[in-house]
C-alpha cells in the first residue's frame, strides 16, 4: 500500500437530461477498471458502498486495515481514503453515487443516511449483514441493477435514486456491527440531535473547534450537547471534535506534501505551535514524527 500519489476519482458527468451520477459495478470484473486494480490509496468525489459477498483479504480505509469477510459492507464517503488489497479475489458489488442521492438534509431520514451510514468517522467503516436481511438486500441490488439499464424509461433517475435510498434504509435498519449506535433512533430527539451535531462537525471541523460554539449553533447548552454525545457515542463532544481534527491532520501529513504549518492553517489553527501541541497530545507524537513514521 503506497503512501503518496493519492488519486481522486470522479464518476462520469451527468447526461444533458440532468441525471445524477451513478454506477453499479460487479467484483471481480471491476478490478480490471482504472482505480481498482492497484494497491494505492485513493479518494472519491462520490459515495461508495462495497458489498463483499465472497473472497478474503483486507480492505484499507484511512488508517485502518479491516478483514474482508462474506457479507460485509464498507461505506466510503467523499474525500475518504481507501483501497483494495492485491488479492483481487473478492466477489460482490460496488455501488457509487453522487451527493444528489442524499441531498435532502431537511429530512431526518436523509440525515441518518448521510451522517450515520456515511460520514461516521467515530465508528467502524463497515457493517456485517445479518442473515435475515441478506435476501432483501440482494433483491434491492437486483432492482437497482435492472433499473440502471432502463435509461429511457419514465422517471428513470428518480426511480434509481429512490431504489438506492431504499437500499441504504434497509442497511440502516439492520444496525451496526459494533453496536456503537444501538440506541440511535430517528424518532428520538436525542438521536436526531446527535446526528445533527455529527453533520455540523463534518461541515465545520476546520473552522469550529469549541463545544460552546457547536452547542450555540445547535441552539442548546454545552451541557445538553455533552449529555447527548455521551449517551449516543459514549464520548464527549470535545473528544469527537478533536478526533475529527486529528483524522484530517493525519490524512494531510501522510498523503500530501504540506508542511506542519500549512496543515495547521488548513485546519483553522491560527498558531502553528498550538497545532503541534494539539497533535502531540492527541496522537502521542509530533506531526513530523508521524509523517516520518508513516513513510517507512
Amino acid at each position: 500500500m503506497k503512501n503518496k500519489a493519492i488519486t481522486n476519482y470522479e464518476l462520469s458527468q451527468p447526461t444533458n437530461r440532468g441525471e445524477e451520477r451513478f454506477r453499479l459495478r460487479h467484483m471481480p470484473e471491476a478490478f480490471e477498471k482504472e482505480g481498482l486494480r492497484n494497491e494505492s490509496l485513493h479518494t472519491h468525489s462520490f459515495y461508495t458502498v462495497i458489498w463483499f459477498q465472497g473472497g478474503g483479504g483486507e480492505h484499507f480505509v484511512d488508517f485502518g486495515r479491516y478483514d474482508v469477510v462474506p457479507n460485509r459492507l464498507f461505506f466510503i464517503s467523499p474525500g475518504q481514503l481507501h483501497c483494495f488489497d492485491a488479492l483481487h479475489n473478492q466477489t460482490g458489488y460496488i455501488l457509487e453515487f453522487s451527493d444528489d442521492f442524499l441531498q435532502d438534509e431537511l429530512s431526518s431520514e436523509s440525515l441518518y443516511l448521510k451522517y450515520d451510514v456515511f460520514n461516521a468517522f467515530d465508528t467502524l467503516p463497515y457493517r456485517d449483514v445479518p442473515d435475515d436481511a441478506l435476501d432483501a438486500l440482494q433483491k434491492a441490488i437486483d432492482d437497482i441493477s435492472a433499473e440502471e439499464s432502463r435509461v429511457d424509461a419514465f422517471a428513470h433517475h428518480d426511480c434509481l435514486a429512490l431504489l438506492v435510498r431504499l437500499f441504504l434504509i434497509m442497511i440502516q435498519r439492520a444496525g451496526r456491527v459494533d453496536k456503537s449506535d444501538e440506541n440511535l433512533s430517528v424518532t428520538s430527539p436525542k438521536s436526531r440531535l446527535f446526528v445533527r451535531f455529527r453533520q455540523m462537525l463534518e461541515t465545520n471541523y476546520a473552522t469550529i473547534h469549541t463545544v460552546h460554539e457547536y452547542a450555540s449553533r445547535l441552539g442548546i447548552t454545552s451541557k445538553t450537547l455533552t449529555i447527548c454525545t455521551l449517551d449516543c457515542a459514549h464520548q464527549t463532544p470535545l473528544a469527537l471534535i478533536n478526533a475529527r481534527l486529528l483524522l484530517e491532520a493525519r490524512r494531510l501529513l501522510r498523503y500530501t506534501d504540506l508542511s506542519s504549518k500549512e496543515v495547521a492553517f488548513r485546519l483553522g489553527f491560527d498558531d502553528p505551535s498550538y497545532f503541534v501541541k494539539f497533535f502531540k497530545r492527541e496522537s502521542g507524537m509530533l506531526p513530523m514524527e508521524f509523517r516520518d513514521l508513516s513513510a517507512t
